[in-house]
């Protein structure tokens, strides 16, 4: 017998088979036909963290708007602002919201970098953004991984 979470991860899978951005609660509502469980949406981000940690697509945390025609939007009022997880492997989706990257393996690094070099420069280059984000910086995710590793030994 499978358990919940071997299922979710199946559907997840199938589903990012035909579309580059799965949302993780529509995909289990589609499969189940009804709303799911807090158990079954934990058993499902499980999945979809396994997924995302095997570098098979990048678990990203998305507003609707954001997510584009496959978004989950919650029926709950104000849900639409509110964000949720998503399973992408689209490099544009990525490359232009690199600060929502949830978890992501290193086969992911150099778009991800990339799409953090250029929120700089589009921070740098905007007088409000600037004004909005003093002292951000970006950060390749290599150099934060080894910064996070040294002061993990140092402690």
């Amino acid at each position: 017998m499978t358990s919940m979470t071997e299922t979710f991860h199946q559907a997840l899978q199938n589903a990012l088979a035909g579309r580059d951005t799965v949302s993780i609660r529509r995909t289990l509502i589609e499969m189940l036909e009804r709303d799911p469980s807090k158990a079954e949406v934990s058993a499902a981000n499980k999945a979809a963290r396994r997924i995302a940690e095997d570098g098979d697509a990048v678990l990203i945390s998305l507003l609707p708007d954001q997510a584009g025609a496959d978004a989950y939007v919650p029926t709950a009022r104000g849900a639409g602002r509110r964000a949720s997880n998503y399973l992408t492997v689209d490099e544009k989706i990525i490359q232009d919201l690199p600060c929502r990257v949830e978890l992501a393996t290193e086969r992911w690094d150099a778009l991800i970098d990339e799409g953090m070099r250029l929120t700089q420069q589009r921070i740098e280059s905007d007088p409000m953004l600037s004004a909005f984000l003093p002292g951000w910086k970006a950060e390749p995710r290599a150099e934060k991984r080894a910064r996070r590793t040294a002061e993990a030994a140092a402690n």
